[in-house]
């Protein structure tokens, strides 16, 4: 998944053919080498003992339809309000989930969410409240106001926001991986920072 944004970016690139700017090439690489650090906790040896396994190939083609979404979002959003764009999205993901759900024996999800705890199903509200419809306005919006390429670097926040809710939960973090989410950071910020200094001196000059 930390692939999202450099392969948004491509794809905005090939079907948009235009080159990416120097700034977005320079989040890309500095953002992507923040994550890695993040997830390999600095021993990025395992990258090359890694296995593509059967699991690994659907989480890469999940990567692609993300990105794809992303991509395609910057332009639906412009003639679409966001409520009805993510009301389509939200029957489109039933409707997938009804038809695998269907072909799958081990699948019972209405049997299975009778006899569901108070405690499970308030879990399941928060996560298609907060973590499903809320997060998709507002991911919809950021690329609306940003573009796909810009609001998909922020997708690198994924795994920092991941290990500090672990460590509200008391486990512990690494120095290395504080390191990776300090370069993330930096390489979201810096261009950023670099255009707005350009832009000041411009409208000073």
């Amino acid at each position: 998944m930390a692939l999202s944004p450099l392969t948004t970016s491509l794809i905005g690139s090939l079907l948009q053919r235009k080159l990416l700017t120097r700034g977005a090439v320079f989040s890309l690489v500095v953002c992507l080498s923040g994550v890695l650090l993040v997830l390999t906790n600095g021993e990025l040896k395992r990258l090359l003992s890694f296995e593509f396994n059967h699991g690994d190939q659907i989480i890469f083609l999940g990567m692609l339809c993300w990105s794809l979404y992303t991509y395609l979002t910057q332009g639906i959003s412009r003639w679409m309000p966001m409520i009805p764009y993510t009301f389509i999205g939200m029957l489109a993901g039933l409707g997938v989930i009804s038809v695998v759900a269907a072909f799958s024996a081990e699948a019972h999800p209405v049997q299975e969410s009778l006899a569901i705890s108070q405690i499970v199903l308030a879990d399941l509200l928060f996560i298609g409240v907060f973590g499903t419809v809320g997060g998709y306005l507002l991911w919809i919006s950021g690329v609306k106001q940003l573009g796909a390429a810009n609001a998909s670097l922020f997708f690198n926040f994924v795994p920092i926001f991941a290990a500090l809710t672990a460590v509200t939960f008391g486990q512990n973090v690494a120095s290395l991986q504080l390191l990776g989410m300090a370069i993330v950071i930096s390489g979201l910020l810096l261009p950023r920072i670099t255009h707005w200094r350009q832009q000041r001196f411009a409208r000073m000059g």
